[in-house]
């Protein structure tokens, strides 16, 4: 089975909440809309950034519902459906199917781990079979589940067995690994870059296409970065990136992904706290990160937030 390649940006997406933690379904919608305005390609929800380990099943399949009716062919969604429990995966691998979004992930199990490829490859298989018309890419983080097995050797058994395989989401910092996965088999998967800091370095080394949870509130500069370095502009592609660098080093002084919704809060889309254990910025953290990203001149690039 062949899907096609994606291009650009995708946005791992904040799981919206109210005041009192409960999912806030009805501001997909216009969180969709305010994507789509600033040029992002797709949304990847449920994942790291969408606080799949602190959400419920039922949650995450509020969340595939809705926000399959946000789906259009030029903006696909996918769905991160497992963690370390595989009928759990199995589960929300059906609730994809039916709901007709584009394509689903699964990451390694960060509990009991994988300790081959072979296992890790057995443990998918169920999943992905039970989302049969769904793009499968695996969701490669070691920082997160630290397993960090052969992407190469992963590709290849993936690939001869598991027919909707797609291709990896590579959240990673093997340059080297990362460009061969690329070239594999004359470039046949589709490997997207997953660390929103070193964007430029994946585009050198081959991406087309990215996911990170900065292009939530920073499409424009990740757009302008895109366009720069195919102009073959790179000490200015350099400077962009450089932007984005110094702005996401200020999670550690602020808490960490909590940051993320923060500065979602800051441009005029609010879509909640992150829940615990995550550390919540209070008012005046808040008015600080926002003093800061002014006098980096962040705000220059964040994205314009839809009205109505």
């Amino acid at each position: 089975m062949q899907f096609q390649k994606i291009s650009g940006l995708i946005a791992a997406t904040f799981s919206p909440f109210d005041k009192g933690d409960k999912l806030n379904l009805d501001l997909i919608p216009k969180y969709k809309k305010m994507l789509v305005s600033n040029q992002v390609k797709g949304a990847f929800i449920c994942g790291t950034t969408g606080e799949s380990s602190s959400t419920s099943v039922e949650e995450k399949t509020q969340l595939i519902q809705k926000w399959a009716l946000q789906q259009e062919d030029d903006f696909k969604v996918i769905a991160m459906v497992s963690g370390t429990n595989q009928s759990e995966g199995i589960f929300l691998a059906k609730e994809a199917n039916k709901a007709g979004i584009y394509g689903i992930s699964v990451n390694a199990p960060y509990y009991f781990k994988t300790a081959t490829v072979r296992q890790l490859v057995d443990f998918i298989k169920p999943i992905a079979a039970a989302a049969p018309n769904q793009a499968l890419y695996f969701y490669h983080i070691p920082v997160l589940t630290n397993v960090n097995l052969d992407m190469l050797e992963f590709l290849e058994i993936a690939g001869n067995e598991i027919e909707n395989f797609a291709g990896i989401k590579y959240t990673h910092n093997d340059l080297m690994e990362f460009n061969r996965c690329l070239r594999f088999k004359d470039g046949k998967y589709d490997v997207l870059w997953g660390w929103d800091e070193t964007c430029l370095a994946g585009l050198a080394m081959g991406a087309k296409g990215a996911v990170g949870s900065t292009y939530n509130f920073a499409a424009p500069l990740y757009n302008r970065i895109f366009e720069e370095f195919e102009r073959g502009d790179f000490e200015n592609a350099r400077a962009l990136q450089e932007l984005s660098i110094d702005f996401i080093s200020l999670y550690a002084k602020f808490g960490g992904a909590a940051t993320g919704k923060a500065i979602m809060n800051i441009i005029g889309f609010d879509c909640g706290s992150f829940r615990a254990p995550i550390k919540r910025l209070d008012v005046s953290e808040i008015h600080s990160l926002k003093i800061l990203l002014e006098e980096l001149g962040v705000f220059e690039y964040t994205a314009k937030v839809p009205q109505g």
